[in-house]
């Protein structure tokens, strides 16, 4: 069953929820930050936010995913997700030391314009949130935008004249800068050359450790970056994309070769022949043994 979710404000403990429409800002029902110093579980039920768009960020965390039904979409930290009106998810459980923030974008009626916008310039920025993919690597840029935003809600005393302006201001920032992360990750650029060329030299040697730390060096991208470049390129995630390329060295060992399942497996930098014996016949549906079998009974 699909719920439909409400804001539940709270500005203490380790969920703020928080309104901005008294800061003149009343599309945003929800300003968010969550900070868990203990595992907690997840939603219990699939939910919707009617007419919203949510857009979240973490900032720290393992572990954690969102469900939309079609699609489980890992959350790592450095990741920013856009929620659609009318798009049921549920969260995952919620690991300890997660640190997340989020909004929630209230859409205009059709032909209405946002409180201190022209139709033209609400109907862009409405257009540019629908458009935004599901997932996407945050800028830096993006997560200062956030803290920002947080800083100023907290620090401009409630009464101060200015308060509106700025509020205003560090969100504007905030979407643009969400903006541009989705854009980013979508422009191709020279790091892309440097990408091609590492794909290259792990299907040339699969056997060798290939650490996100090390890609994520070689290839000047932040990990969430690198993951989804990656993934746009190969069609797998890095490490997937290492494992698949071990299982075709293993089937051309396999193929040309008599040497044992164990003494192919310490080639392929496989600790041992029952892991490599699982890997395999989770990537083929074959063991190794049945598989070399089959491909010699072909020739």
């Amino acid at each position: 069953m699909v719920e439909k979710a409400f804001p539940k404000y709270a500005d203490i403990g380790e969920a703020r929820v928080v309104d901005l429409s008294a800061d003149g800002l009343p599309f945003i029902p929800v300003l968010g930050e969550a900070h868990y110093t203990k595992t907690r579980p997840g939603g219990d039920d699939r939910h919707v936010h009617p007419g919203m768009v949510e857009i979240l960020l973490c900032r720290r965390g393992r572990g954690l995913s969102i469900d939309c039904g079609d699609r489980v979409h890992p959350f790592p930290p450095g990741t920013v997700m856009a929620l659609q009106p009318e798009v049921p998810h549920v969260i995952t459980p919620k690991p300890k030391s997660l640190l997340t923030n989020w909004i929630w974008f209230k859409l205009p009626p059709h032909g209405r314009s946002l409180p201190g916008m022209t139709l033209p310039q609400t109907r862009w920025l409405v257009a540019r949130l629908m458009q935004l993919p599901v997932t996407f690597p945050a800028t830096g840029e993006c997560v200062q935008s956030f803290r920002r935003l947080w800083r100023i809600f907290d620090e401009t005393p409630r009464k101060a004249p200015e308060r509106r302006l700025v509020v205003r201001e560090a969100l504007m920032r905030l979407l643009m800068d969400v903006f541009d992360s989705a854009d980013t990750m979508r422009q191709p650029t020279s790091d892309d050359s440097r990408l091609k060329s590492l794909v290259a030299e792990i299907r040339e040697r699969p056997s060798r450790e290939w650490s996100l730390e090390e890609l994520s060096s070689r290839s000047a991208m932040s990990v969430p970056l690198l993951v989804e470049r990656f993934r746009r390129l190969t069609g797998l995630p890095p490490h997937q994309f290492v494992v698949a390329c071990r299982v075709e060295k293993a089937k051309e060992l396999l193929s040309e070769s008599d040497r044992s399942v164990g003494a192919i497996a310490n080639d392929l930098g496989i600790a041992t022949a029952q892991h490599f014996a699982t890997v395999f016949r989770r990537e083929t549906g074959m063991s190794p043994g049945r598989w070399r079998a089959s491909s010699r009974a072909r020739e």
